[in-house]
């Protein structure tokens, strides 16, 4: 009987040590951050919306800078995106690009930093509207303007 105990004990603690290791999963990454049209508003798209980012309107050269509009389909977001846009700070004036919701005008602008090429904008919810993308770029002979087609 002494032994039945002994056998017993032994065996529930192997069973739970075993069961710990079934039970233990591996260290996973943290989740990925998600929003959907509204709730995407104002967020930064790297963090959100960047996996499934489309162009679907193309973009436009603004002399060697390029504008686009960015739009993830899973978030039913928009964003802009300048890129290829350095700049003399001493006789250039900053790029730009900026996002613009036409129903309502909401739009949000980024501002190339001195030491970047581009940036892209916060997000606009982008259900059952169109979007469009704008900029600027100076090459210090001429300043470039212009917009992409609406999506």
């Amino acid at each position: 009987m002494k032994n039945l105990r002994r056998w017993a004990a032994s065996a529930s603690v192997l069973m739970m040590a075993g069961a710990g290791t079934a039970v233990a999963a591996p260290a996973s990454a943290a989740p990925t951050a998600s929003c959907y049209g509204s709730t995407c508003e104002g967020k930064d798209p790297s963090v959100y919306c960047a996996d499934d980012a489309t162009s679907p309107v193309g973009g436009i050269w603004l002399g060697q800078a390029y504008v686009e509009l960015r739009y993830s389909p899973s978030c039913r977001a928009a964003w802009a995106r300048i890129s290829h846009a350095s700049y003399n700070t001493l006789d250039q004036f900053t790029p730009y690009a900026t996002v613009r919701r036409n129903s309502d005008g909401r739009e949000y602008t980024c501002a190339v930093a001195t030491t970047g090429t581009g940036c892209y904008t916060k997000m606009v919810n982008d259900i059952n509207v169109t979007s469009y993308a704008k900029g600027m770029w100076d090459s210090g002979a001429r300043t470039y303007e212009g917009r992409t087609s609406s999506y």
